[in-house]
């Protein structure tokens, strides 16, 4: 993959539309925008407002770059547990995905910490390994970041960002929403698909061989208080509950099926245990977790050269109702 010329896209240009559209949608997201006098513009969508499902809707379409089909639905698990659900669908899964969606900028300085997703990071090119790979560049005057994050950025966080995207501050936009909040557990479960193919990267599958992709998973029950039980909860909702389907192109159907064999989150030797308490037993130190761990629960892939079907996993509604019943 390294090898291939780069690819130019637009989805700055087409996201940065998308934001001013979510501003005059305001009232209706039950959001609060603040303009700053330094030039960017926030989006609070869950840290001191209210946000909501509609909220979560649109922040996913921005994390995946405006290439994306989203909707929400209502699911019976069992008939003892209920929950709403995010479906996702595209025909650009890479650039949806491991170009934007993937929250692989993690921004700790200043003493201020936030995930970053969106196409901000294709400007800043966050991180470095991963668009060595896919080879997706872009140029703009502006961009989007969503930050997963529980206080707003200081100006020397916002300063930075605009520097490594390379744009002027009054050319930011940010997105603010952290798990504890409804949008911020949307949004967290919008990201069903982008767990799958990040998971085949990460075994070396070429995921440019990906044609089309399409993902549902529940969306987390909310504390807007207890953010570590938010974190456990919304992770628990993809390792337990994501059910993704991909199309692919993939000549070797032997190699194709090895890498999705181990591509489920039932691959992990932590699966089985809520994600609360996987932190927990790792004391906060996310590097010391079975990286196995962070992918859906269920994988189905339609190789388009044989037709065939591969399914790998399955959703697991005791581990979801656990999680769901932690407090």
């Amino acid at each position: 993959m390294s090898n291939k010329k780069q690819k130019e896209t637009n989805i700055n240009k087409a996201v940065v539309d998308l934001f001013d559209e979510m501003l005059e949608m305001e009232e209706l997201l039950r959001g609060v925008m603040n303009e700053l006098d330094l030039g960017p513009t926030i989006f609070d969508l869950g840290l001191n407002a209210v946000g909501g499902f509609l909220a979560g809707e649109y922040i996913t379409q921005v994390c995946m770059g405006g290439l994306s089909e989203v909707s929400l639905g209502l699911k019976n698990y069992d008939e003892n547990l209920v929950f709403p659900t995010i479906t996702v669908v595209t025909d650009f899964p890479i650039e949806s995905t491991m170009a934007s969606q993937f929250a692989g900028w993690s921004i700790n300085k200043d003493n201020y910490h936030a995930m970053a997703s969106g196409p901000a990071r294709i400007l800043a090119k966050k991180p470095k390994h991963i668009f060595e790979k896919i080879q997706i560049h872009e140029t703009h005057d502006e961009t989007v970041i969503v930050l997963e994050t529980n206080q707003y950025p200081p100006e020397s966080i916002m300063n930075y960002i605009a520097e490594k995207c390379k744009i002027k501050l009054d050319g930011l936009c940010i997105i603010i929403t952290p798990t504890t909040s409804v949008a911020g557990s949307t949004q967290v479960s919008g990201r069903s698909v982008e767990t799958a193919i990040h998971k085949l990267f990460d075994l070396g599958m070429d995921v440019t061989s990906i044609v089309s992709a399409c993902g549902t998973a529940p969306i987390a029950p909310v504390s807007t208080r207890k953010s570590d039980l938010m974190l456990g909860r919304t992770n628990d909702m993809l390792i337990y509950g994501a059910d993704v389907y991909l199309q692919v192109d993939y000549k070797n159907e032997d190699e194709l099926t090895e890498f999705i064999n181990q591509a489920a989150s039932s691959s992990s030797s932590s699966y089985g245990s809520l994600f609360y308490d996987v932190v927990k037993e790792v004391k906060g130190d996310f590097y010391k977790i079975d990286p196995a761990l962070f992918a859906p629960a269920k994988l189905t892939v339609n190789n388009l050269r044989t037709g065939k079907l591969l399914t790998a996993g399955k959703i697991n509604i005791e581990m979801l109702k656990k999680s769901s019943l932690k407090t």
